[in-house]
C-alpha cells in the first residue's frame, strides 16, 4: 500500500474533510432539488405565458395592427415583430432581434406557438396564418446583478461558516495534541510532564486517565527504585560480616571458594548501586570541557592487552564538548568491554572510532564477535537482560552494562544504536550532541 500522505494523516483534518465533503453533498442534493423543481415552475409559467401571448395576438387583430401592439408592448414592457410575405414591423425598430439561429433550444411547444431563451430572456414565437409573430419577454430588471448578489453572500456565508467549522474541531480536538506531546514526553522518560485537563467530554476523561496512569507509573518505577537501592545497600552489612568470618577459617579451598562468592556478590552489589543511581546522573552531572578524543583514547587503553585486541581510529585534532568526564568513561568502559567479551580470541580486534555526524560526535565500537540473536537485540538494554540464559558471570556479567551505559549518555542528551548480526558482530554506536 502507498503511505498516505501527511496531510492526511491527522484526524482534524480527516474530520474536516469530511465536513466539507458532507457540505458539498447536501449543497448539490439541495441544486438538485431547485433544478428540479425550477424546471417544473419553468413549464407551469411557460404554458401560462404561451396562453397570455395568444390572448395578446388576439388583441392586436386580424391584420395585425402596428398600434395596438405598440400600446400592448408599452405597457407589458415585451418587444413584439410580425413577419409574412407583404407585411414586415416591430414595436421597437431600433433594436434588431436576434437571429433565430441563437435561441437556445425550444423548451415548450403547444400548437402554433413555441417558447425558447436568449441569454435568460423568454422569446415566443406564434405562427398566424401566413404569418409569425415573435414576442421578446426580457427579464427583470436587475434580476442579474441580485443574482451575482445573492451568489456573493452564500459564498462568503460557506467560507465564513467552514472558517468557524475548521476553528471549532481545531479546539474540540486539541487534547488530542496535548496527549500526542505527553505521549512522546512519556517515551522519553519525563515521567513528571502531565496533559492538561480542560474539558468533561471523553477527551477530558481520556487525559485525565493519561495523568493517573503516568502518576502511577513514576511511583512504581521509583519504588523499583528504592527496592533496589535500599535491598542493595542492606546486603552490604551481612557481607561484611561473612568476609570477616571468613578471614577467620582456616586456608583451604573452602575458604577459598567463600572468597571468590563473595567478591562476586560485591561485585554485583556495587554495579547495582551504581545503576540505580544513575537514574539520578542527569541532576548531578558534572559537566566541563572535556577533549572527547583523549577520553575514547583512554578508556581504549584500559583494556590493553585483552584478546583479541583493540584498534583505535580517533582523530588527532581535540574535540571538546561540555561532558561529565567520569560518567561518559563509564559509559565508554561498558560498551568496550562488552565488545571484548562477546569476541573470540581469533577475532579481528575490536575497532573503535570517532567522528562527526551531523550535530553529534559518534563513538563508533565494532566487534566481529557471536552477535546478538535478532529477538534479543531490543532487550539488550534491559537492566539484567542476559543474551547467555546460564547468567554466568564469566560469560557476560550481570546484565546491566548497557543499561548503564545507555542511562548516562541519555541524561547528557544522547542516545545509543545498536546493529548486530548473530554470528558475525555487533556495532554500537554512542551519540553525543555537540
Amino acid at each position: 500500500m502507498r503511505p498516505m500522505p501527511k496531510l492526511f494523516s491527522s484526524v482534524f483534518v480527516k474530520l474536516f474533510a469530511i465536513l466539507v465533503l458532507a457540505g458539498i453533498g447536501i449543497n448539490l442534493a439541495i441544486i438538485l432539488f431547485i433544478g428540479s423543481f425550477r424546471d417544473h415552475i419553468s413549464a407551469s409559467y411557460e404554458s401560462h405565458l404561451a396562453r397570455y401571448i395568444d390572448f395578446l395576438v388576439r388583441e392586436i387583430g386580424e391584420p395585425p395592427d402596428l398600434d395596438r401592439a405598440r400600446r400592448l408592448a408599452a405597457e407589458t414592457e415585451m418587444k413584439i415583430a410580425y413577419d409574412s410575405s407583404t407585411t414586415h414591423w416591430s414595436t421597437d425598430p431600433a433594436e434588431a432581434f436576434p437571429a433565430p439561429m441563437r435561441y437556445h433550444a425550444m423548451r415548450f411547444q403547444d400548437g402554433r406557438i413555441r417558447v425558447g431563451s436568449f441569454h435568460g430572456h423568454h422569446v415566443l414565437f406564434v405562427t398566424q396564418n401566413d404569418g409569425r409573430f415573435t414576442f421578446f419577454v426580457p427579464r427583470a430588471p436587475g434580476a442579474e446583478e441580485k443574482i451575482k448578489r445573492f451568489g456573493f453572500i452564500l459564498l462568503l456565508g460557506i467560507t465564513l461558516l467552514l472558517t468557524a467549522v475548521y476553528f471549532a474541531i481545531r479546539r474540540v480536538l486539541k487534547p488530542l495534541n496535548w496527549l500526542a506531546h505527553g505521549v512522546r514526553q512519556l517515551a522519553q522518560g519525563q515521567l513528571a510532564h502531565r496533559v492538561p485537563v480542560r474539558s468533561d467530554d471523553e477527551l477530558g476523561a481520556l487525559s485525565r486517565s493519561f495523568n493517573v496512569m503516568t502518576e502511577q507509573l513514576n511511583q512504581l518505577i521509583k519504588a523499583k527504585e528504592r527496592l533496589v537501592l535500599d535491598v542493595s545497600h542492606e546486603l552490604r552489612s551481612p557481607l561484611t560480616r561473612l568476609k570477616v568470618a571468613t578471614a577467620m577459617l582456616p586456608e583451604g579451598d573452602g575458604k577459598q571458594s567463600i572468597s571468590e562468592d563473595i567478591r562476586e556478590m560485591e561485585a554485583k552489589i556495587t554495579e547495582l548501586l551504581e545503576t540505580a543511581r544513575a537514574v539520578g546522573t542527569k541532576a548531578e552531572l558534572r559537566r566541563a570541557p572535556t577533549d572527547l578524543a583523549r577520553l575514547v583514547s583512554d578508556a581504549a587503553a584500559g583494556f590493553g592487552g585483552r584478546p583479541p585486541g583493540l584498534r583505535l581510529e580517533a582523530p588527532a585534532q581535540p574535540m571538546v564538548m561540555a561532558l561529565d568526564a567520569h560518567q561518559i568513561k563509564r559509559a565508554l568502559d561498558n560498551v568496550i568491554d562488552n565488545a571484548l567479551k562477546y569476541s573470540r580470541p581469533e577475532s579481528p580486534p575490536v575497532s573503535i572510532g570517532l567522528h562527526l555526524r551531523e550535530a553529534c560526535a559518534v563513538v563508533t565500537v565494532r566487534d566481529r564477535g557471536i552477535g546478538i540473536p535478532p529477538a534479543d537485540l531490543p532487550l539488550v538494554f534491559e537492566p539484567f537482560y542476559r543474551v547467555d540464559p546460564s547468567r554466568s558471570a564469566r560469560t557476560g556479567g550481570y546484565g546491566l552494562g548497557l543499561s548503564l551505559a545507555k542511562t548516562i549518555v541519555e541524561a547528557h542528551g544522547g542516545r545509543i544504536e545498536i546493529d548486530s548480526e548473530y554470528g558475525e558482530g555487533t556495532t554500537v554506536r554512542v551519540l553525543l550532541p555537540l
